[in-house]
């Protein structure tokens, strides 16, 4: 049966969306639901800035598409609104650690954000420069400083945990009040934690569980209620789409990308209702993009890394860390570029595990003979065909 043709001008007729932004706005149109208690956490614990005492260290852990970020940047804005009317002079800084993974990178994101009259490069500085400057700014006035490190995960597997170490103590050393909170997707970052920096931060925990069925069915709710027009979207599509993202890791972001994917089918579709049974396919092709903008993303070495994997899988071969190391070198060749250590291969394994592209589990490996940590693929034959051509050509 042949695709039916749409047209610009049908879609702007289309009797599905009333504002399709408000699926993907990070301050949701109502208020955080179902993260109260962890919101008065972490007022709590932040309270003391407006009395002009430090909070050492805040941890905020849990799964993507919890709220942890979202609602930090929600309360970190009225933080700063009422140290304005107490008349405390308080810098912000939120740097994404997937982004800048090293001590120097980090603390010169935080210097470009609490200085701004002074302009910073985002590389070239050595780590004694970087350290330099960042003393002598804390060092000169008595502010308050808030700093936020997102995805700190991702700067302590590459760069271990040195900055972190380093904010620990910074107070000890400069007239401005520092404050440091951590959010992790990780449950598990206090492993790539040292003795010494665990017992120099603060014990202070706050976990952002996942959503279950229930819960996610409320924020669905909520956000379709401004979002698509009245009564597109059923009860039971809505309990549909909360159960599909309850069972994977309650991740209300997916839910609402799901939300977005019906309607999108339904806009093609030309209905002017969401039923049952386009979630389905919705739910396909959401997972296909997705994986398929994952790989995108990566970095060009962890790119070469599954290629290889890719490369070894495809040719019906049992797979450890070892023969992956070896197909990387052959591609770095291929691809002209410098191979890094098989230690930092090791680590960018652990980060393909941690995205959901490939699955680790120790076992007996046939054609190796040999018992070790085997890798596997966790795509279907199609799918798995179109990352191999997008690293192709991406690389």
């Amino acid at each position: 049966m042949e695709t039916e043709k749409i047209s610009f001008a049908s879609i702007l007729q289309n009797p599905i969306y009333k504002d399709r932004d408000v699926l993907f706005a990070q301050q949701p149109p109502t208020g955080f639901l179902h993260r109260t208690k962890q919101r008065n956490e972490l007022v709590m614990e932040l309270a003391p800035i407006l009395m002009k005492s430090a909070v050492s260290c805040v941890f905020v852990y849990g799964n993507p598409g919890t709220g942890k970020t979202a609602l930090m940047l929600d309360l970190i804005q009225e933080l700063k609104s009422e140290a304005q009317k107490q008349g405390i002079d308080l810098k912000t800084a939120y740097v994404n650690c997937s982004e800048n993974r090293t001590e120097t990178s980090i603390l010169l994101s935080v210097l470009a954000q609490i200085n701004p009259e002074t302009e910073y490069p985002k590389m070239g500085w050595n780590r004694a420069k970087t350290l330099d400057e960042f003393g002598k700014v804390l060092g000169k006035k008595e502010i308050s400083v808030l700093i936020m490190l997102d995805e700190v995960d991702y700067a302590l597997r590459e760069s271990g945990d040195d900055v972190l170490y380093r904010l620990a103590r910074i107070n000890d050393n400069v007239k401005a009040s520092v404050s440091t909170v951590i959010i992790s997707n990780d449950v598990r970052v206090s492993d790539y934690i040292k003795p010494r920096t665990q017992s120099a931060f603060g014990r202070v925990k706050v976990i952002f569980s996942p959503y279950n069925a229930e819960e996610l069915s409320d924020i669905i709710r909520e956000r379709v209620k401004f979002a698509l027009k009245k009564d597109v979207m059923s009860e039971a599509v809505i309990r549909k789409i909360a159960e599909i993202e309850a069972n994977r890791g309650g991740d209300a972001r997916k839910a609402l990308e799901l939300v977005d994917a019906c309607a999108k089918i339904a806009v093609g579709k030309r209905k002017d209702k969401i039923s049952l049974d386009l979630v389905e396919s919705a739910d396909r092709s959401v997972e296909e993009n997705s994986v398929l903008n994952l790989v995108s993303s990566l970095p060009k070495h962890q790119k070469l890394v599954y290629y290889a994997v890719l490369k070894n899988e495809k040719a019906g071969l049992e797979i450890d860390g070892v023969e992956v190391y070896k197909k990387y070198l052959e591609l770095c060749t291929s691809y002209n570029a410098e191979p890094v250590t098989e230690r930092r291969v090791r680590t960018f394994l652990v980060n393909l595990d941690e995205l959901g592209l490939i699955s680790t589990e120790v076992g007996w490996l046939k054609n190796l003979k040999k018992k070790s940590r085997k890798i596997t693929i966790n795509l279907d034959k199609a799918l798995r065909a179109k990352a191999e051509k997008m690293l192709r050509n991406s690389i």
